[in-house]
């Protein structure tokens, strides 16, 4: 019913009924002294919020509970209107003039909802931390790394090299993460992370079915807007493999993608034998 109220008289059921002016009556017979005990009771039974602005606060934090489920914190920006709300209430809270069950409701819903650490700070956390949720490899987070426009890598090496001088609690979230300068280490800007041998033995395989043979020294093929030299590394591979350099576990997994001599130039890949 407090989401109702928030919408004042224009508030309909399903069936088109004006609930919102069932409501704002109803209320006004409760101020007068108007209303039955039963129907109090009654009303009591299904969470009527008696107090319009009372109501409206709920409304507002049930916005605000949408937006942390959607965005994983309550950084809403102060231009919007929940974000100006939330504004408020932290300014309310550092006045001490927020009543306890307000402050409990938001922290509740965010331990962190007065941002601590300041606005930025917590939605480039919050960023960060649903990219590596979704099973992203935090060893593939360079300096130049971006997620959505925004600069994550240069704010993530901030964070490792100032590690001494941030807050207790925001060495926390980011161990939370296993972000620390002890477990993570960033390329440097223009730098991509490099890659196995297993995942280039991928790349060569990708390459033999797209093209049926093998690639020329100076091949080269774009893989995630990246150029790999696929040729000269299977270059290298067959030299290495030649002077024993190459471990018997790297040359089977080349091997398996060619009939016959894979360090042959002229190797014929397996999809085609």
């Amino acid at each position: 019913m407090g989401e109702a109220a928030d919408t004042g008289d224009l508030a309909t059921d399903p069936t088109g009924y004006k609930l919102g002016t069932f409501i704002t009556t109803i209320r006004d017979a409760a101020k007068a002294g108007r209303l039955e005990a039963d129907w109090i009771a009654e009303l009591d039974a299904l969470g009527m919020i008696w107090d319009k602005h009372d109501a409206a606060w709920r409304a507002r934090l049930t916005a605000a509970a949408d937006y942390h489920r959607t965005h994983g914190h309550l950084a809403a920006p102060a231009t919007t209107p929940l974000g100006a709300w939330l504004a408020e209430q932290r300014h309310h809270a550092a006045r001490n003039t927020l009543t306890p069950a307000r402050a409990d409701a938001l922290t509740a819903l965010d331990p962190h909802w007065r941002l601590p650490h300041g606005a930025d700070w917590h939605r480039k956390y919050h960023l960060l931390r649903t990219h590596l949720a979704t099973g992203a490899d935090p060893a593939a987070l360079t300096r130049d790394t971006q997620l959505t426009g925004v600069k994550i890598g240069s704010w993530l090496h901030r964070q490792l090299t100032t590690w001494p001088r941030l807050h207790p609690g925001q060495q926390r979230l980011m161990t939370a993460l296993g972000l620390t300068p002890a477990t993570q280490t960033l390329a440097p800007a223009g730098h991509r992370a490099r890659r196995t041998f297993e995942q280039t033995v991928q790349l060569l395989e990708l390459f033999l079915h797209r093209e049926g043979r093998s690639p020329a020294a100076r091949e080269t093929m774009r893989v995630d807007g990246d150029t790999v030299r696929i040729g000269a590394w299977l270059a290298r591979a067959r030299t290495r493999h030649r002077a024993n350099w190459l471990p018997d576990e790297h040359a089977r997994l080349v091997a398996a993608l060619f009939d016959g001599d894979w360090t042959a130039d002229a190797a014929i890949p397996a999809v085609l034998g």
